[in-house]
């Protein structure tokens, strides 16, 4: 019988544990192991519990490939690069430079294995949203700067945001202007985020681009800072679920 991901993730969780003990350095098959772990989007039949369930589809390689095949294409040549959502790290392999790479994650094993997998990566164990308020204790917004990271303005923007209703222990610091779904607060503040001309390349849910007027207020917010350059209809691409998803290219303006 094959094994199932819930299965999965919980043998490289207990791998990881082991290794954690022992100090043992990971092999290169190690780490092929662990960068199987997928989080627990749709894996709630088999038992696995908490937010995730919701939102943690992690991207599959050829799509990763492909995206960073229009960052090359629309002109990203190097420079720091941000994953608002890094996961396991997968978007972040094919960069030329792991050190000029920062990603923020909230699932603590899969930044773990991000941080495992890509050395000299820095991975921020928290919400996106810390990246614009003080810290340590993220109770305040920045008010002199658009932000704490010290690595802004980014050359580019990649990933694959979670989707759904914005509402989050963080959201209400993000009243105004409104993003009323999560994908178009990361795509609105991954793009305050760049360089002009930076690129903010998302594997997005397709409601954003093919939903009339429902965004509107949002959409005229993320048009003020950027341009729609190139976008692609995909197909389902994640194991455990058949949202529709879009890559979209956007270029601060």
């Amino acid at each position: 019988m094959k094994e199932n991901q819930y299965t999965l993730n919980n043998r490289i969780e207990k791998f990881l544990a082991e290794k954690e003990f022992s100090k043992a350095p990971l092999r290169k098959e190690d780490i092929a192991f662990i960068q199987q772990y997928e989080g627990s989007g749709g894996q709630g039949k088999y038992g696995a519990t908490g937010e995730g369930i919701l939102y943690e589809f992690y991207t599959p390689e050829y799509i990763v490939e492909l995206m960073w095949e229009l960052a090359k294409r629309y002109g990203f040549t190097g420079g720091t690069v941000l994953e608002p959502s890094i996961a396991t790290g997968r978007i972040i392999k094919p960069a030329p430079d792991y050190s000029k790479c920062v990603g923020f994650e909230i699932n603590p094993v899969s930044a773990k294995i991000a941080e495992l997998s890509f050395p000299g990566i820095t991975v921020h164990k928290g919400y996106f949203e810390t990246a614009f308020m003080e810290a340590p204790r993220f109770t305040k917004r920045i008010k002199e700067e658009l932000t704490r990271l010290k690595e802004y303005p980014f050359s580019l923007v990649i990933g694959n945001p979670p989707y759904g209703k914005y509402r989050n222990s963080y959201s209400s610091y993000f009243s105004q202007p409104s993003m009323p779904q999560i994908e178009i607060f990361f795509m609105y503040y991954g793009l305050k985020l760049l360089k002009k001309d930076g690129l903010l390349i998302f594997l997005i849910s397709s409601n954003f681009l093919r939903n009339g007027n429902t965004y509107n207020n949002a959409k005229d917010e993320i048009a003020r800072i950027g341009e729609l350059v190139d976008a692609y209809r995909l197909p389902p691409v994640f194991k455990a679920s058949k949202v529709p998803v879009d890559i979209l290219v956007m270029r601060k303006k």
